[in-house]
């Protein structure tokens, strides 16, 4: 059988006052960076989920502003793309006036060329025709 004399309470003792002494020491304080530990990985969590949903928040805004931005972009390019077809217009329409009113110059400048040159012709065809019949008839007609 087990023999129990004073050893075994001295023994006791002493495992229980160590105990106190290292429960004191070491674990308490152990336990309290362990607890702290935990608390500050909990706080960075926290922190870490709050600046993702920043995040996410400024990614929407950022989107929306591109979206935005595209859109106005298109809506400048296609305003340019009319008034420089309108522009294209005028100078066209511009230039075919001057081609026009330069033709009509033209046009009255050959039918008042070709009606002194007719004048001309007929002047030369009645002198021709008097030296002809002057010739045929063999005296002078004036």
């Amino acid at each position: 059988m087990i023999d129990l004399n004073i050893t075994l309470i001295i023994q006791l003792v002493v495992v229980l006052i160590l105990m106190v002494i290292l429960s004191q020491m070491a674990f308490k304080p152990f336990l309290r960076l362990m607890y702290a530990r935990r608390e500050w990985i909990s706080d960075m969590e926290k922190k870490t989920q709050e600046l993702k949903q920043r995040l996410e928040e400024m990614m929407e805004k950022y989107q929306e502003a591109l979206t935005l931005a595209q859109a106005q972009g298109t809506a400048i390019r296609e305003e340019i793309r009319k008034e420089s077809l309108q522009k294209e217009m005028e100078i066209l329409q511009r230039a075919r006036e001057e081609a026009n009113s330069l033709l009509q110059e033209m046009k009255a400048k050959i039918a008042q060329e070709t009606e002194i040159a007719k004048g001309q012709l007929q002047e030369r065809a009645k002198e021709l025709s008097r030296n002809i019949a002057e010739r045929v008839l063999g005296r002078s007609l004036s």
